[in-house]
C-alpha cells in the first residue's frame, strides 16, 4: 500500500478534496471538477473524436460522483479512479450508440462506412481489442514490484518527468530511469511485442 509520502502532492490534495466532497462539501467537490476535467475530456479523446459526448460523460460521471458520494470508496489515487470510472461510461456509452446504430441500420448493408472510414464492425474489434489490451497491460504492471508500479504510474497515468518522479520518490533521476527502464522489461516479457508498438 502507498504511503502519504510516496503519493504525488497533488493526488494527496485531491484525496483530501475526495473526503470532503464524501462530506457533502459542494467547494471541494467544485474544486475536483475543476483540477480534473480537461484530464479527464483529453484521456476521452483516445477513444472518440466526438466532443459533445465526451462532455456529456465527463459531465454525466461528475453528477453520478455526487449524487452517489456517500456509497463511493475512499481512495488515494483520485485520478485514477475518475480516468477508470470515464473510460467504462465512455465505452458503455459508445457501445449503447454502436447498437443503436445497428438497430437503425437493418436492413441496410452491413459494412457501410461510417464517416471516419471505419466499418461498425472494425471500430468494435478496434474497441474491444483495446479494453482486452489495457486489461492484460493492467495485469502485468500488477505483477511488476511496488516501486516499479509506483514510477509506472506517475510517469504514465500522472504524465510526470523523470526529475519529477524523483522527486516525489525523494530518489536519484537515475534510479527512476533505472525503475522504468526494468519495469518496461519486465512488462515485454509479460505481453505480445504489438502492445508496445
Amino acid at each position: 500500500m502507498a504511503t502519504a509520502s510516496s503519493i504525488p502532492s497533488d493526488e494527496v490534495l485531491m484525496a483530501q478534496l475526495w473526503l470532503r466532497f464524501k462530506a457533502d462539501d459542494k467547494n471541494a467537490f467544485d474544486q475536483l471538477v475543476e483540477a480534473r476535467y480537461r484530464l479527464l475530456f483529453n484521456y476521452a479523446t483516445r477513444f472518440t473524436k466526438d466532443r459533445a459526448l465526451i462532455k456529456d460523460c465527463v459531465q454525466d460521471l461528475f453528477l453520478e460522483l455526487w449524487n452517489r458520494r456517500k456509497a463511493i470508496a475512499d481512495t488515494p489515487y483520485v485520478t485514477i479512479y475518475l480516468i477508470k470510472a470515464l473510460r467504462n461510461n465512455l465505452l458503455r456509452k459508445l457501445r449503447r450508440e454502436m447498437n443503436w446504430r445497428s438497430t437503425i441500420e437493418e436492413g441496410i448493408e452491413s459494412e457501410t462506412i461510417l464517416a471516419d472510414n471505419l466499418t461498425a464492425e472494425n471500430e468494435w474489434i478496434a474497441g474491444e481489442t483495446l479494453i482486452n489490451t489495457e486489461q492484460r497491460l493492467r495485469r502485468a504492471v500488477s505483477q511488476l514490484p511496488k516501486r516499479q508500479q509506483e514510477v509506472v504510474f506517475l510517469k504514465f497515468y500522472e504524465g510526470l518527468s523523470n526529475d519529477d518522479i524523483a522527486q516525489v520518490m525523494a530518489v536519484e533521476k537515475q534510479t527512476v530511469a533505472n525503475f522504468l527502464y526494468r519495469a518496461m522489461s519486465q512488462l515485454r516479457s509479460f505481453l505480445p511485442v504489438r502492445v508496445f508498438s
